[in-house]
């Protein structure tokens, strides 16, 4: 639709809606205010975690880790993506028990509930994996894990309906997380260290291989080498070498043999094999105690305390047979050491000598060999030796930088802003109300409406006009003779532009000069009918035309009292049975305005106003009126309130329906002109004004005052 939108219309229809707003705003507002107040308020706790990317290996403190922008935003991004996984809530809710929680927990379903309720079989139940995938749901649901911003900080927020336990569960996913996260970085350090673990112990296979060959080939070639070499130095260390492996073997006997006395406890082999002073000192009082406990009763005090004491004295003995264990498992150790240098200078001095070429070439490549298994074993021993260490000392990737501490205020609901929403879509919602009831439900805002929904065409347009007037004295209709040039007096010549094309149409049809005979009604009362009738009569009056207006609004007359006029019972004696004089213009009195004849009628309280206007005395009336008006105005009740408007229809020329700017139901309005069609005459035509338009700041209206500046100023 085409129509004029400005400020003064949105507030004129904001004034007529104002109590549709009103309502919906305070129904809406009420209801949210309602639902808000028996919502359980929800607490929401957070924990705030740091993701360190930084070198975390203590062994290397110093060593920089470079990573690129876009590493580290991919690095965050995935550790949310864990912080979301199952793998963590699952953990959460076996450390916290929270299968066992009210709240997340297992608990029966709706259908559970209403079965109890109705005493009938209940489901079957539910294995473990479907309880725990509900309480990881409703644990999921609970949970809110975001990067903020572009920081590398995590925010882990849990929402419970116990601030205590928001708290809780939040420190705990953190902390679930960060030892998931070490663990894994324990786990993987120990794998690398088994794998190289498998590939020192064959590294080491290896290094006795390749050791074992070389000593091989020299025990083998060892005559010969030191023959043709003519070194007396090979000699030398081939000698201290025997003497090594000699005494080596001495000591690492009397090793084995403590060993198993010290394992099998036996005291009498430890002290015949270890002469150490301390046993040889602790064997002496063994001794004596045993020729002591010999003289003593058995079972006696002295017999208890002598075994008592033997028995810390075998103690001791094995106690010091192990430190002599040691050193002497030491004692091997060393001639190993030994015999391993004077086993590498034999080996130096046998390539500084004078030997063959292909028995040095043979030594050589066998000493490369084992050199090179002896440095590939010493790197892994080492790098493992480093894995152990770095087991112990892992550090997780994350930190928490601030604990969840339980919160005070609830989060959901959040009173003030969801009644501040729901104002603002109550005040949305009431203004779509009254704008689609001011265009589709309720009045007539547009002369296309108009004429779309009552399916007739529009006669005139007739703005509203402001209390306060001088030119007004006894009503509005004063205009059309007070202010002829006023907006208000042009809106209703174009009504009777019609109806002189109505009365042309008539008499080139009917070939006679019969008056015509106009109804004018509205749905409902106080929407202006009474004074559009007696403007349109005043104006067809003022242009020369014979010009009656008869009130038949027998239950609350009203043209008395706008033309200032004393009304007469003429017409309703006339209409209870009084004889009807030849002359019906000599009954009518005079507007006082203009040369409008007019024919009042009084209240009627006794009897169905509809009988008195149905009966024949007004339709002689009418007929009499016809031969010497050129216009007859009838004015009617409302169609709404009483069917008089309707009879009279049937007498009609022209039915002009008028109707109140935005208030006028659009149903009624429809309703009434259906039955006006119904009812009236087969030739009756039907005419619409709208009534007390409001004026906008611009437009014809405005524009047509501006041209006319000697109009009068009706606003």
């Amino acid at each position: 639709m085409d129509q004029e939108i400005d400020l003064k219309s949105i507030i004129g229809l904001l004034r007529r809606q104002f109590w549709l707003i009103v309502s919906v705003v305070v129904f809406t507002v009420s209801i949210a205010g309602g639902a808000l107040y028996t919502l359980t308020p929800k607490y929401t706790a957070t924990t705030k975690l740091l993701v360190d990317l930084s070198n975390k290996d203590l062994l290397q403190p110093d060593e920089r880790t470079n990573v690129s922008l876009s590493d580290a935003n991919a690095r965050v991004e995935s550790e949310v993506s864990i912080l979301k996984s199952d793998n963590v809530y699952l953990e959460v809710i076996k450390r916290e028990n929270l299968l066992a929680d009210a709240e997340f927990g297992v608990r029966p379903t709706r259908f559970d509930w209403l079965k109890a309720y109705l005493n009938m079989q209940p489901s079957a139940p539910r294995s473990g994996e479907e309880l725990l995938g509900e309480t990881l749901d409703r644990f999921q649901n609970a949970v809110s894990v975001r990067r903020e911003g572009l920081t590398y900080i995590i925010g882990v927020s849990v929402t419970s309906s116990d601030p205590a336990k928001a708290a809780r569960l939040a420190n705990a996913i953190s902390s679930v997380y960060i030892d998931q996260q070490l663990q894994s970085k324990i786990s993987r350090t120990l794998s690398s260290r088994n794998s190289i673990e498998a590939q020192l112990n064959q590294a080491n296979s290896s290094l006795i291989e390749s050791e074992r060959g070389f000593d091989s080939y020299l025990t083998q070639n060892l005559d010969r080498i030191e023959k043709e070499s003519a070194s007396p130095k090979i000699a030398q260390l081939r000698s201290e070498l025997e003497r090594l492996k000699s005494e080596r073997d001495k000591v690492s006997g009397i090793a084995k043999v403590v060993e198993l006395s010290v394992n099998a406890n036996d005291v009498g082999a430890l002290t015949a094999n270890l002469q150490a002073d301390a046993i040889r000192e602790l064997q002496k009082k063994q001794d004596e105690l045993n020729k002591s406990l010999a003289t003593v009763a058995e079972g006696s005090q002295r017999a208890v305390d002598l075994r008592a004491e033997l028995q810390k004295i075998q103690e001791n003995i094995v106690a010091q047979a192990g430190q002599e264990l040691t050193k002497l498992q030491q004692t091997v150790a060393t001639y190993d050491d030994r015999s391993d240098a004077v086993r590498n200078e034999m080996r130096t001095a046998m390539l500084q000598s004078n030997l063959p070429p292909e028995i040095l070439t043979q030594i050589y490549s066998l000493q490369q060999s084992s050199e090179i298994a002896r440095t590939q074993y010493q790197n892994l021993l080492q790098r493992l030796r480093e894995l152990d260490t770095q087991a112990q000392l892992q550090v997780a990737d994350a930190r928490v930088v601030n604990t969840a501490s339980q919160p005070t205020t609830a989060s959901f609901p959040n009173k003030r802003t969801s009644l501040l929403v729901a104002a603002a879509l109550a005040l949305a919602l009431g203004g779509a109300a009254a704008v689609l009831r001011e265009l589709f439900v309720g009045g007539f805002t547009s002369e296309e409406q108009v004429e779309q929904v009552l399916r007739s065409a529009l006669a005139t347009t007739v703005p509203r006009q402001s209390p306060g007037n001088s030119s007004v004295k006894f009503g509005v209709a004063d205009l059309v003779v007070s202010a002829p040039l006023s907006v208000f007096s042009e809106s209703i010549r174009r009504l009777r532009v019609l109806v002189e094309k109505r009365k042309l149409a008539a008499n080139s049809v009917n070939g006679e000069r019969n008056g015509l005979v106009i109804m004018v009604t509205s749905t409902e009362p106080n929407e202006g009918k009474s004074t559009t009738a007696l403007a349109l009569a005043r104006t067809l009056a003022r242009s020369g035309r014979k010009t009656l207006i008869i009130d038949c609004d027998l239950r609350k007359p009203s043209l008395s009292k706008l033309t200032g006029v004393s009304a007469t019972p003429w017409l309703t004696q006339i209409l209870r049975g009084q004889e009807l004089p030849p002359s019906v213009s000599k009954q009518a009195l005079t507007d006082p305005m203009s040369d409008l004849s007019m024919i009042f009628g009084t209240r009627v309280t006794d009897i169905a106003t509809d009988d008195l206007l149905m009966g024949d005395k007004f339709n002689q009336i009418l007929n009499t009126a016809k031969r010497h008006f050129d216009y007859i105005v009838i004015d009617t009740p409302p169609i709404a309130a009483v069917v008089d408007a309707l009879y009279l229809a049937r007498y009609s020329d022209l039915v002009v329906f008028v109707v109140k700017w935005a208030s006028t139901s659009q149903t009624l309005a429809r309703k009434a002109i259906q039955s006006l069609k119904t009812q009236g005459g087969a030739d009756t035509e039907y005419a619409i004004v709208l009534n007390q338009k409001e004026r906008p700041g611009s437009g014809k209206y405005s524009s047509y005052a501006s041209y006319y500046g000697g109009g009068v100023d009706i606003d």
